[in-house]
């Protein structure tokens, strides 16, 4: 995995496109069993339509991406960078991640 911090990464994400991702076997196998084969659109809705809620270095060249996905749920993505120069990405797992992780006990969020 590429090196990146998380300022550079959102840029990057702001400009995202389908040419730019690789699905990892792994993100394929645990989305099937998660959601189904037909959530992937979801997930490309998520990245392409929609703006973060937050996003966390997990490791380096890896970022975790909070997508809101309703009331109670955030829709996470760890992406990876595979390569800079040009940009790829890798969708490393998904999964749905209660919101009030996110959430402080009067109701705003923390980011």
């Amino acid at each position: 995995m590429e090196k990146m911090d998380i300022y550079t990464f959102g840029q990057y994400l702001s400009t995202i496109k389908v040419d730019n991702i690789y699905e990892t076997q792994h993100f394929r196998e645990r989305m099937k069993v998660r959601f189904g084969e037909d959530f992937i659109k979801e997930v490309y809705t998520k990245i392409f339509d929609c703006t973060p809620v937050g996003i966390l270095e997990q490791f380096t060249g890896k970022f975790k991406v909070l997508y809101r996905y309703n009331e109670d749920y955030d829709l996470t993505i760890i992406i990876g960078i595979k390569k800079v120069n040009p940009i790829e990405f890798s969708l490393v797992t998904c999964f749905k991640e209660a919101s009030r992780k996110r959430v402080r006990a009067d109701g705003q969020d923390q980011n």
